[in-house]
């Protein structure tokens, strides 16, 4: 048991758990920001954001047989999925190779840059959502399942995403109408965490609801 707490606030989870925050709110909020900011802020978070998974701690040992609860619905993975789709309008499309569906495949698979998003803010929000309710058991398991889920999917759809993100901001350009807007500053990896710092850090993606419940937009 005190090794498997000893994770859950382990620096590093603390960290992931602060980034996937801030990854979700920023989903949550396209209606705020307009494309170029909003792709730019991107190639920041989703690197920053599988550095973070990939440093999670090894080896941990989920403690109970049932998973912890879900709290993603599949309204609330469509609205993301749309507000990223109106963002992105015609860049949205591109091609990708890194699926499962390849094996039936000799060419590229169509993809959508607000499909693959929310593909990742599933997970990471119902992970986020358990670790606020601050129960070492459930935060434990939801860490366990979190760490299983990027290696086995959401890690390979953040590189696709960037890919194509990459693509758009430095091929295909965008809208010259589009004024520059500064990008808030993302998470500071150098700074030192303590165990409050995770509950702080989870409260990120908790500002805007509170302000005006992002999901009934």
């Amino acid at each position: 048991m005190e090794k498997n707490t000893s994770a859950i606030y382990d620096k590093n989870t603390v960290e992931f758990v602060t980034v996937a925050a801030e990854f979700c709110g920023f989903l949550e909020r396209t209606d705020e920001i307009k494309r170029r900011p909003f792709i730019d802020k991107a190639l920041k978070l989703l690197p920053l954001l599988y550095l973070k998974a990939s440093l999670l701690p090894e080896h941990v040992v989920r403690m109970d047989e049932s998973d912890p609860e879900v709290f993603v619905t599949e309204g609330d993975y469509e609205r993301v999925r749309g507000g990223v789709a109106a963002l992105m309008g015609r860049y949205d499309d591109y091609l990708d190779v890194f699926l499962d569906d390849m094996a039936y495949s000799d060419t590229p698979i169509g993809q959508t840059v607000s499909e693959s998003l929310a593909d990742i803010y599933q997970p990471l929000k119902d992970f986020v959502c358990v670790y606020q309710l601050g129960l070492d058991r459930t935060m434990n398991d939801a860490l366990a399942i979190c760490r299983e889920q990027f290696g086995e999917f959401w890690g390979q759809r953040v590189l696709n995403v960037m890919r194509a993100l990459h693509d758009v901001k430095y091929n295909a350009g965008t809208d010259e109408e589009e004024e520059d807007e500064v990008s808030s500053p993302v998470f500071d990896a150098d700074a030192g965490y303590t165990e409050d710092d995770l509950y702080e850090g989870l409260d990120v993606g908790d500002e805007d609801e509170e302000q005006d419940d992002y999901i009934t937009k």
